[in-house]
């Protein structure tokens, strides 16, 4: 029986869906509205405006989370994007060109540099400028933050070198997270080695659809992770998420299952591990008192909400620096809208769904938000700089670092 005979057509994947509430309640957008399609003969052989409607998933996990029937919504659309056309969808090229980019380092460190480059001449363009919005997640903070001080310089057994997967943003695209998680947990006695020859997680071609790639990807970090013993640290939500995810990939060939396995039970996410190792210390606070407090509101990247669960443990980090006041949605946490490469094919809608959270979040007044997941990051960017805000955006490492380093960012 397939996921489309199941669906009970009850509409609990509507209430929490980003993008059929931020289109106005249309049900193709749906995930009931989608498994229906899936029955009906005449799209047996995709059409682009089957493709099209198919595209409008953010991949989020909401829906699947909230089916009473246990229906993996994800998995089924991600199925039925596996037959389709290379560049299917809105800005198909597009998003086709940034799954190359991911796929070869030289591409997206290049980019990363010209990206940098030209955030530093946004505050020229005018605030409503396309091309500024394009560029914000490269735009240095309005306000700078102090630079932290580089952490005392000491030897570090090699006992203590834990194997790091730092993702493509963190080591293409924003060199300053890299530096925060390497000086991070150099503070509590960790050096980080990025084993050579990683690549991309793969998840942005696995949600394209694009098996054969996501595999080829999966099976080189799971040959090359495999290589190194003892745990492996992740600090993007997303690659951490999808890491996970490859026994799964790997179901059909019973060794490279069992060795993804392996290599999955290794993964520890950066401040699920961070946690840990502060409920093993003795109680006491990061930092010292600011004159006001400091406004922080953290941003739950949805694959950590919705598929793995962690949640409280980035909070707990938080909590115990002095001089913090976390601050949270009356309504819980929403997702920003950026979804991979969803902002790119549905820009529109996107927007929409940051928007809203956005206006949200800043009438609780922070002056830092902050996430572990990188596309969060960048949507959040481009977010405050479309609503003129001289909020902060930054990885939590980057954050954690700067409160250890310099006792804490005043609010005031």
């Amino acid at each position: 029986m397939t996921n489309s005979i199941r669906c009970a057509k009850c509409g609990a994947c509507t209430v929490v869906c980003p993008v059929y509430k931020a289109s106005g309640g249309l049900e193709s957008y749906s995930a009931r509205g989608r498994n229906h399609l899936a029955t009906v003969p005449e799209f047996a052989r995709p059409t682009p405006a089957y493709e099209d409607i198919f595209s409008k998933c953010l991949l989020c996990g909401a829906c699947t989370r909230a089916c009473p029937r246990g229906i993996d919504v994800n998995r089924e659309t991600i199925r039925a994007r596996s037959g389709f056309s290379r560049f299917y969808g809105r800005q198909g090229f597009q998003k086709y060109l940034a799954r190359q980019a991911l796929r070869h380092p030289e591409i997206l460190g290049a980019a990363g540099r010209l990206g940098r480059t030209a955030g530093r001449l946004t505050r020229r363009l005018p605030p409503d400028s396309g091309l500024r919005l394009r560029l914000a997640m490269f735009e240095p903070p309005a306000a700078e933050v102090p630079a932290a001080p580089a952490p005392v310089s000491r030897p570090i057994p090699q006992a203590a070198a834990l194997t790091w997967f730092p993702g493509c943003a963190a080591e293409y695209l924003f060199p300053e997270i890299a530096s925060a998680c390497r000086d991070l947990l150099a503070g509590h006695g960790f050096d980080l080695v990025v084993p050579e020859g990683l690549g991309c997680c793969g998840l942005a071609h696995h949600a394209a659809g694009d098996g054969a790639t996501a595999l080829a990807l999966a099976r080189r970090n799971i040959e090359i992770l495999e290589r190194r013993p003892g745990p492996i640290l992740i600090s993007c939500a997303s690659c951490f998420a999808h890491l996970r995810h490859y026994r799964d990939l790997l179901a059909d060939d019973p060794l490279w299952q069992e060795r993804a396995a392996a290599v999955g039970d290794r993964l520890e996410e950066m401040m699920q591990f961070l946690d840990g190792l502060a409920a093993t210390a003795a109680p006491e606070h990061i930092g010292a008192a600011a004159k006001r407090p400091l406004r922080v509101f953290y941003h739950d990247p949805c694959h950590l909400r919705h598929e793995v669960a962690i949640a409280r443990e980035p909070r707990r980090l938080l909590q115990r620096a002095a001089g913090v006041d976390l601050v949270e949605l009356p309504g819980g946490p929403q997702c920003c809208g950026q979804g991979g490469l969803f902002h790119i094919g549905a820009p529109e809608l996107a927007a929409l769904i940051r928007d809203d959270l956005a206006a949200k979040v800043l009438a609780l007044q922070p002056d830092i938000v902050t996430s572990t997941c990188s596309g969060c990051l960048m949507q959040w960017k481009t977010a405050l700089t479309a609503a003129g805000s001289p909020v902060k955006v930054m990885h939590l490492a980057e954050l954690l670092r700067l409160i250890a380093a310099v006792g804490t960012v005043d609010g005031a």
